[in-house]
């Protein structure tokens, strides 16, 4: 463990999350959108830079590519921090840096670099947590399905690893992002003013 903190100090951290910050940077809905129908995703749909907006105005198979080239913006860098040495907390710093960065350039919710970031967290977690999660979506109940899987991420980190707690941090941190991304809302929407307006932006991901 101390040669590992040696390697992984706080500068090598910082890059690594730098890394992570630049790729959730990339507008991939919009640069797609854009080569593929010449318009800007921000004028069609609902204006969202995510997967479902470019589903819904573009085509399911333009939004799944959207979805997996979000989900690798997260998962890349987490992953080959992790396969370069770092240890468990800095893998989720650096997946949960691209979320940081998806969240605050390009202005989505982030939920697709939480899926990529999760994997590279912890395969198997993710792998039992995928079940609600493509379960609901096949219902149509895309958003409840994200936020039970969220939920559940810690948990099933913990039964994975019982004697490895410390594990869990990094899944309780992600969903602590996630959720702080919904709750904000889209931009230039005013706050909720009930408290079934708030659970509508926690639990379903909607504005109003």
């Amino acid at each position: 463990m101390p040669r590992d903190r040696r390697r992984w100090g706080v500068v090598i951290t910082a890059l690594w999350m730098g890394a992570g910050f630049a790729a959730g940077c990339i507008p991939t809905g919009r640069l797609l959108t854009r080569a593929l129908t010449g318009e800007s995703l921000d004028d069609i749909g609902d204006g969202k830079p995510g997967s479902s907006n470019v589903a819904r105005s573009v085509g399911v198979k333009a939004g799944a590519a959207v979805l997996a080239l979000d989900a690798a913006k997260a998962y890349v860098p987490a992953k080959a921090a992790k396969l370069a040495g770092a240890g468990d907390g800095t893998v989720a710093a650096v997946g949960i840096s691209a979320m940081a960065g998806h969240i605050a350039l390009v202005k989505g919710r982030g939920a697709a670099c939480a899926l990529g970031a999760a994997f590279a967290m912890d395969t198997p977690m993710m792998a039992i947590d995928c079940i609600p999660l493509v379960g609901g979506s096949l219902l149509h109940h895309h958003a409840e399905a994200v936020s039970v899987t969220a939920l559940a991420l810690p948990l099933t980190s913990l039964a994975l690893h019982p004697r490895e707690a410390a594990r869990s941090l990094g899944p309780l941190a992600l969903i602590a992002v996630l959720f702080a991304a919904r709750l904000k809302g889209t931009a230039g929407v005013p706050f909720p003013t009930t408290a079934a307006g708030w659970w509508k932006r926690f639990w379903l991901d909607r504005d109003e």
